[in-house]
Order: structure tokens, then sequence, then C-alpha cells
């Protein structure tokens, strides 16, 4: 895992879930076959494009389709039922009767702009003549580069609100401070410095260049969060335009608000007195290495920069010093579970220069298996995940929000785990036997890891009863 400025405003994301998928679903409801479906004065559809070139591109992606080109054959002319089009739901479902050399039939379904010269077919029905109905799947490609798109936009999106709701929380809180009023007065501008942010030296301290009625000058403060609607001013410095320097100390502390020890409880606090950095200083402390050369430690201080640059994402830079000696640790830190961190393989570089590698401390009963690929397989061990236990039950909430498997299995009704293919299975992909609502299948995939309550789905493949074959890709 690792930190960063935005950290601060990440926590704030909690608090923006409801309006971020509001948002998110009028950004979906936005977007359309070239643009929203809309009707001009005489009620005919209009696209971004020409409308020829439109009914060219939408006649060539019903073309390609497998079930219209199966019933339909080599289509010959196509017609879009403008008034029908504008009933249905949804800004990119259009309505065309087609006639082909097998048949006519009316196809009704989403229109995907994928580029500027190309649409691709989405979920829809086609009816025949005589009444005969077929389901129309949709360009599986498209569909998920379509749901990446859109998760990325709305983390996005909800990164950026979260910055704002931070930024004018903070400027709530400058306005309040006697010494801006007095200097800068009332707050016009008030603006992220985010290269001055980014080299500042604690994880609460952000700059910000601020213009007023009084006068215009740079704040560089630690920013405290008191509640999800409030910020504190902490400890600071403010710089005028003529450059004079006024540090300050910063509001007092609100009677509501909870003491230092209280607060040291978030994981995103000081990063030098956090939950992880206490349970990283107790399992450097267990190990015998440590307590040879460093003793009992009296300081254990995180090296952010270090750190940021480790090469394993759970390689971590602590430098320590105790009651024998003092030196750097570089060592992967691992979660056994809420409480515990375990230390992994790394090197202690002791302050006259020397370096021990070390292997680290071996897993606990309880901690998860391995890396399979660490294992030379050979037998299942019994830390490998069950059908009954948690890493199942995040999988199965993952595959049921997986835009392919609802599309073609439905509501999940069961999800059995084949526990010996996946033990078996390339990397680290599992294996899962599924009935849905709409049909049955076999999913494999690479399950990776969130955080402790979640799964998300990697690449993989989702292959039907009926032999059809659906690539998962990335969520």
């Amino acid at each position: 895992m690792r930190w960063g400025k935005q950290g601060r405003w990440i926590v704030g994301l909690a608090w923006l879930v409801v309006g971020t998928c509001a948002m998110a679903t009028n950004d979906v409801g936005a977007r359309g076959a070239d643009g929203a479906k809309a009707a001009d004065a005489q009620g005919r559809i209009t696209f971004g494009i020409d409308r020829e070139e439109y009914d060219a591109q939408a006649r060539a992606a019903m073309q390609v389709d497998p079930v219209v080109a199966k019933h339909l054959g080599a289509i010959r002319t196509v017609s879009l039922d403008e008034p029908a089009s504008m009933d249905e739901p949804g800004p990119d479902v259009l309505v065309f009767d087609v006639v082909g050399s097998r048949g006519k039939g009316r196809v009704t379904a989403r229109f995907i702009t994928v580029s500027p010269t190309e649409e691709v077919l989405g979920p829809g029905t086609l009816v025949m003549a005589d009444g005969t109905t077929h389901d129309i799947d949709g360009n599986a490609n498209a569909l998920a580069a379509e749901a990446e798109h859109d998760h990325a936009h709305d983390d996005e999106a909800a990164l950026a609100e979260g910055k704002d709701i931070f930024t004018r929380q903070a400027r709530e809180a400058a306005q309040r401070y006697p010494l801006v009023q007095e200097h800068i007065g009332r707050i016009d501008t008030f603006t992220m410095n985010e290269v001055a942010t980014g080299a500042a030296a604690g994880m609460n301290t952000f700059v910000f260049d601020l213009v007023g009625s009084k006068g215009r000058g740079t704040l560089e403060a630690d920013f405290i969060t008191v509640s999800a609607d409030t910020e504190r001013l902490g400890k600071g410095v403010l710089t005028l335009q003529d450059g004079r320097r006024l540090p300050f100390e910063g509001e007092p502390r609100g009677a509501d608000e909870p003491e230092d020890d209280e607060a040291d409880t978030s994981l995103f606090g000081d990063m030098q007195d956090n939950i992880f950095t206490r349970q990283a200083r107790a399992a450097a402390q267990r190990y015998p290495l440590v307590q040879q050369h460093i003793g009992t430690l009296s300081s254990f201080e995180l090296d952010l920069t270090a750190s940021s640059e480790a090469e394993g994402a759970d390689e971590f830079v602590f430098a320590l010093a105790g009651d024998k000696g003092r030196g750097r640790l570089l060592a992967e830190f691992i979660t056994v579970d809420a409480d515990t961190e375990r230390l992994g393989k790394g090197v202690l570089t002791l302050a006259d220069g020397r370096e021990f590698a070390f292997e680290g401390e071996q897993p606990t009963a309880g901690e998860q298996a391995p890396s399979r690929a660490d294992t030379g397989r050979g037998d299942i061990p019994d830390t490998f995940a069950q059908q009954d236990g948690i890493f199942v039950l995040q999988a199965n909430a993952a595959m049921q929000a997986h835009p392919v498997v609802k599309r073609h299995i439905g509501d999940i009704r069961e999800a059995a785990f084949d526990r010996e293919a996946s033990w078996a299975a390339e990397g680290e992909r599992y294996i899962f036997d599924l009935t849905g609502s709409k049909g049955s299948g076999r999913l494999e995939a690479e399950f990776i890891t969130v955080d402790a309550d979640s799964e998300r789905i990697g690449e993989g493949e989702l292959v039907m009863a009926d032999g059809k074959r659906y690539p998962l890709g990335a969520e």
C-alpha cells in the first residue's frame, strides 16, 4: 500500500458515494448514439454526423452481429423508425426495420459509438416478420471497454469532487483565522499550489495561494479534519506578497474534537504514529535481527520518499534507533489481520554501513496461503480458498457486479467454486461454475484483492454452456 497527499481528500469520498452514483448515472444517460437522442423541429432524430453516414455505420454494425447475420443474412435495406426510437428508453436505443437476403425483421438495440467512423451493436432484440424473437447480446469487447471507461471516469470524478470539498473546507478554516483576516481580508480566490503541497514535509500540510480584499499571499499550514464538514487550521506560515513570513499556531482543538491518541487511530492520520506504523514497529521489534543489532526500539520513523521509491508495493523504509544502535530497515510488511503486520523479506542497514539481508517471519497459521506460483503446486493446502470461505464470498460479489456476467448469466443463483481446477490454474486464476437467471457457464479469471472486504475481477473468460466465449477484460 502507498499513501500520498491525495489521501487527505480520498478519505472524504465515502461521504460522496450517493452523489457520485447519481452523477455517474447522469453521465451514462448523457452519452448516446454519437450524442443524445433528440429530435429536430420536424421530429427527425439528429446525429452528430451526416445522417447517411450514420445509417451506413448502423447498417455495418447490424451486419456483423452474429444474431442478425444468422436470421436476416446479407442486409439490403435499413429504415430507422424514428417515433419508435424516441419512445425507447435510453439515449442510444434505436429501432430499425431491416430487410435481408433471408428475411425481414425489426432490430431494437443500443448503438454504441466506438469511433467517429464506427458504431457497434449493444444488447437488444431482433423480431422477425413472423413474430419470432431473438436476443442480441451485443459486442462484448465494446461493452467491456465501455464499462471500464465508466468505472475510471466515476473514480476520477469522485476524486475531483472530494478534492473540491476539501479545498472549500480549508478555505473556510483559513477565512476564520484572525491573521488571514488582518492581512488578506475577505478571501476572493483560494487555489491549491499542488507542486508546493507535494514538496511540503507534513502529510497534513497543504499550500494555498490566496488573494483577498486587503492583499495576497501564500498559506502553508496543517489542515486537521474535525468532521465530514469541517477542517481546522493547524500550525503554519502565512507569507505575504512583500515577503514577510508570519508563523502561527492555528486554531485550538474544538471541545468535541478527539484527543491526539484517539485521532491517531485513523489509518490516514499522522504517518509517524498511525495504525500501520505502530503494527510495523511491533513486527520489526519481534524480529531477532533487530533485537540483536538495534535492541529495544526508541525511534521508528517512516521514510516516505524512500518508501515511495521502493520496488515492491508492500515494501516500506523506516529509520530506526534503539538501545544497541541505529539503522535503516527496508522490508516487506504483510497484513495478517486488522491488528497485525508480519515482517517479510528485507535488508537491515546499520549506521556503520553493514547490511543484513533476511527472510522475515514465517506465515502464521491463519494467514492466506502463499502464491500458488511459489508452491510448486503439489497437494492443495488447507489454507487455500474454500467454498464457504471469505474469499469465495467476496469473489461472488465481484462476479455478480461484473457487466459480462450480468449480461450473460444474470442474477447468480449458484456459484460452485472448482477448488482443484483453481489450484492447478495458471498464475492466480480461480474457476467457478455459475448458474443464473439468464444461463449457466464457467468463469476463469484473476481475482485481485482491493481491500480486506472486496475483490475485483481482472483478465479472464466466461464460457457459456452452449460454448460461446466472452472475454472479461479488467473491470
